[in-house]
């Protein structure tokens, strides 16, 4: 099928050669078994032209997106055009089983309510009356609910949690219907994080098929691939936190009050539940000062006692649970097993020399990772010696027109060149960059690191943001410099000014929407938001967005790299910012009609020579210098 027919269903549809080329290559990758890359400009209409072609390929297809934001997009908007058309395919939609009510926890939770937040006992009411309405169990029908409703892990079940066909419910489970309604499909939509923790499962030692969340499939497409890669890398480590201990601990005390007789399995849960944190505080000595730190071999020695206390204590909550008859203690049981053998990674000085390890200081609970360093390998292992098509698009691959970063970050290259059959494109965006869009690049800034950036920045915003009365992203790189410009500035701007982290995210959008605003925010905005319209008119972007080299994961990579005596800054870093600038710089213009400016106040687009890199993979658009050549632009 031609995607000329989609003007049958689409009223005003018009042909776009960049979208029919992207079909045919998707086309040509799911027939031949290839992998396929594909940079799909803003406006091409990227998903119909991969979703056209899984649906009719005769394969069993998995479509990965980047968020569950987007998995929706594609049931709400794009799959009722497949059946408009009549593709005679069947869909289905997957997403984590935390997104799912578990109607044997909110039993259970239901006949002893207790809210360690008090004022979400009020939303009992509502959430109890759509459990007995509700066809899918999906959190994301209430749409009033909290994003971080506390109450929501007592109403859905964790693989740690879960009894599977043992349970009691499991004929109406909402996880196991949807992976029943998978099984059967022909397409199924997925998101990157539960794509790759099923991909981790499946292909683990200890991981078996009966596991699995995902039925066998032919072929994978991501889409918004440029997120792969961290992804991948988070789900093929070792995660082991306070968190985790704590919440064994109480999961262990709730189910023993009911079903063990006699206090030996209760005392040590209870002492799970006091001690557990006693590790992870000595472990906090390595810390560096920031939120993220390298481990050191060595680092976690003074520690050593404490974990050594830790995994005994939980090998005998293990043990005590062992000879009980009952499947929820047994779950608990392997639970505690799995814990000891983190606990047991986290011991040993000799390293994976492939992993790296590093500690993250965050919501008042310290979380330690072993994670892979470089995901090529991984890939190539698990993924693309396991099936035949893959294909990858994104609105942001290229790095100055060419797509070889990305391939070589994903393993489908190196430097002897392609390392599996792979075909890829570059295609350009319809929308009128060039008369639509300005970049505007500031005569004189001082450098980023100087005390004087943020005033500079404030000045420079004085100057700009009255030239599209508002209707202004003001993206940062670091919080700290947000919070410090926007104190310069809240006080004397005459819109309604935002701060990320006021309100949750979604309610920010919705009020900027309504009337002309200024929203300061940092890089969660940079990407995966679409404000169509005169609403966002202007994208001001304080610093070119280098990864900080102190990130544990960047400072491991650019050590491989220099031990491989490649150039680390140029052959990583500066295109990982360019792309990053690119998300940015894709929040202006979001249809053919808008048109706007985008300001990058970093002087190093000027004055360094790898400036222009950055400059050449942004679209070509035209590049102002001053606020007067800015508004001239504005106002022709």
């Amino acid at each position: 099928m031609e995607l000329d027919e989609l003007s049958r269903v689409l009223p005003g549809y018009e042909r776009r050669e960049s979208q029919q080329q992207m079909m045919h290559v998707v086309q040509a990758a799911l027939a031949k078994g290839e992998a396929a890359v594909v940079e799909a400009g803003t406006g091409t209409g990227k998903t119909l032209a991969y979703l056209l072609p899984a649906a009719q390929s005769g394969l069993k297809v998995v479509v990965s997106t980047a968020t569950k934001t987007l998995q929706e997009q594609l049931a709400d908007k794009d799959v009722p055009v497949l059946k408009a058309l009549g593709v005679d395919a069947k869909v289905a939609f997957l997403k984590g089983r935390q997104n799912y009510l578990c109607l044997q926890r909110f039993e259970q939770f239901e006949k002893n309510p207790t809210f360690a937040v008090r004022d979400e006992a009020a939303l009992f009411e509502g959430i109890s009356d759509w459990s007995r309405k509700t066809v899918t169990g999906d959190r994301a029908e209430l749409s009033e609910l909290p994003e971080n409703l506390a109450a929501w892990r007592d109403l859905s079940a964790s693989a740690d949690q879960c009894l599977g066909q043992k349970c009691a419910q499991f004929e109406r489970c909402f996880v196991f219907r949807m992976r029943r309604l998978a099984a059967e499909a022909d397409v199924i939509v997925v998101n990157h994080h539960l794509f790759f923790a099923d991909l981790a499962l499946r292909s683990s030692s200890a991981g078996d098929a009966g596991a699995a969340v995902l039925p066998r499939y032919d072929a994978v497409i991501f889409d918004e691939a440029h997120a792969v890669e961290e992804v991948a890398t988070e789900h093929f480590g070792a995660q082991l936190s306070s968190f985790k201990v704590s919440e064994l601990a109480r999961d262990a005390l709730k189910t023993l009050q009911s079903r063990v007789k006699g206090l030996g399995p209760r005392d040590l849960a209870a002492r799970l539940l006091r001690e557990g944190g006693d590790f992870f505080t000595a472990a906090m000595a390595s810390s560096t000062g920031d939120s993220r730190w390298v481990l050191l071999p060595g680092a976690l020695k003074p520690a050593e006692h404490e974990r050594q206390k830790l995994a005994d204590l939980v090998q005998s909550l293990g043990a005590a649970l062992s000879n009980e008859d009952d499947d929820e203690l047994a779950l608990l049981e392997r639970r505690c097993l799995s814990l000891n053998a983190e606990l047991e990674l986290f011991s040993q000085e000799r390293r994976d020399p492939r992993l790296i390890h590093w500690a993250e200081s965050r919501g008042g609970h310290l979380f330690l990772h072993a994670s892979p360093v470089d995901v090529a390998g991984i890939l190539q292992e698990k993924l693309y010696d396991k099936i035949g098509p893959v294909v990858f698009t994104s609105a942001t691959l290229a790095v100055q027109g060419e797509l070889d970063y990305f391939e070589r970050r994903i393993g489908l290259k190196d430097d002897t060149g392609a390392l599996f059959p792979l075909r890829d494109a570059v295609l350009a965006s319809p929308f009128d960059y060039e008369n639509h869009a300005a970049l505007y690049l500031p005569e004189k800034m001082p450098d980023p690191q100087d005390p004087e950036f943020p005033d500079a920045v404030a000045d420079e915003l004085r100057q700009l943001l009255p030239i599209t009365k508002g209707r202004a992203f003001v993206l940062f790189t670091s919080l700290k410099n947000m919070r410090a410009v926007h104190d310069r500035l809240a006080g004397e701007l005459p819109w309604q000014v935002l701060l990320q982290g006021d309100q949750p995210k979604q309610q920010l959008l919705k009020r900027f929407r309504e009337k002309p605003s200024v929203l300061f925010a940092s890089q969660s905005f940079w990407e995966g938001v679409d404000v169509a319209g005169e609403a966002l008119s202007m994208v001001v972007i304080d610093k070119l967005p280098f990864a900080s080299p102190s990130e544990p994961l960047v400072a491991a990579r650019i050590d491989r790299l220099r031990a491989a005596g490649e150039d680390a800054f140029y052959g990583y870093q500066v295109p990982q910012a360019a792309l990053a600038l690119k998300q940015g710089f894709g929040r202006l213009i979001r249809s053919s009609i808008d048109r706007g400016i985008v300001a990058v106040l970093d002087g190093r687009m000027t004055r360094k020579g790898y400036g222009r890199l950055f400059i050449q993979t942004l679209p070509r658009c035209r590049i102002v210098r001053t606020p007067a050549e800015a508004r001239d632009f504005w106002t022709a």
